[in-house]
């Protein structure tokens, strides 16, 4: 059986992939800082003062997920890419002294491609332009310096977008959902056409547990649906699924300038990798 060390387990995507782990019978080690929920006996809680502040001189870890960020909620905060950056570095050179051939998954985002437009490949060059994208982008790249002299495995799985449950009430569907639960008349969104590559977290979980498995190194790949789909026909869906009469109101708020209008992931590569293991 592999060790595997997962950091931000406790997180919104976190929490489903490691109920993966955890109903296929993997033992995991998991970081915390303040306080975790899952009681489970199949998992080893290691508290760390800092985010990457325990020195692993121990336990030897096979496999490293890193899901590990905070301050989501703004994407321009300093912290992304002046110290979160090191903090993750600093972390992945204490790992690979004492597991020289750990296989070492980060997760990405979408918006590393910048302001592109249309089907974004992964052997586009990244454009990064607010600060969470920045710090990303740093961090992909210090680690693939690091791996030059160093014999460890390195996956990027850049994540597009995603939806479910979710504490983070700036999210889209948080909102939605919140709106229907307090039998609001209306859901403020903008106009609703701009084309964004969604899935449900327990998908995108799934890609990430299979990939992760796998103990291996594919460098950067897409974690997405493969197909845009306008904002507001995602929302409508929504609404159907909940069968809500909730009245829709499109152009009231503004898009995101750092966003492109229409965008979504090419998934070739992650078919390719997972094969049957896809669907």
């Amino acid at each position: 059986m592999k060790n595997i060390l997962i950091t931000g387990s406790t997180g919104f995507l976190g929490q489903y992939v490691l109920d993966l782990f955890l109903k296929n019978k993997y033992k995991v080690y998991c970081t915390y800082v303040d306080k975790y929920n899952n009681k489970s006996n199949k998992i080893t809680w290691i508290k760390t003062k800092k985010l990457f502040s325990y020195k692993f001189k121990i336990i030897k870890f096979d496999i490293l997920l890193d899901l590990a960020w905070y301050d989501l909620d703004d994407f321009n905060s300093k912290t992304h890419n002046q110290i979160q950056v090191s903090e993750h570095l600093n972390f992945y050179k204490s790992l690979v002294k004492v597991n020289p051939y750990i296989s070492i998954y980060t997760v990405g985002t979408c918006l590393e491609y910048g302001s592109r437009e249309g089907q974004l490949k992964e052997s586009y060059k990244s454009k990064p332009v607010t600060n969470y994208a920045i710090g990303k982008d740093k961090l992909r790249k210090k680690t693939e310096l690091l791996k030059k002299n160093s014999n460890f495995n390195f996956t990027w799985m850049r994540i597009f977008y995603i939806y479910g449950v979710n504490k983070r009430k700036k999210t889209i569907y948080s909102q939605f959902i919140d709106s229907v639960n307090k039998n609001k008349k209306t859901f403020e969104m903008s106009k609703g056409n701009q084309i964004r590559d969604y899935l449900p977290v327990e998908k995108l979980a799934q890609f990430i547990f299979k990939l992760t498995i796998q103990n291996s190194e594919f460098g950067i790949v897409n974690l997405c649906s493969g197909k845009g789909i306008k904002l507001i026909k995602l929302v409508n869906t929504w609404k159907k699924k909940l069968k809500s009469k909730i009245k829709i109101r499109t152009g009231a708020l503004k898009m995101y300038n750092y966003e492109p209008m229409n965008f979504f992931g090419c998934n070739n590569k992650l078919k390719k990798i997972l094969k049957g293991l896809y669907e």
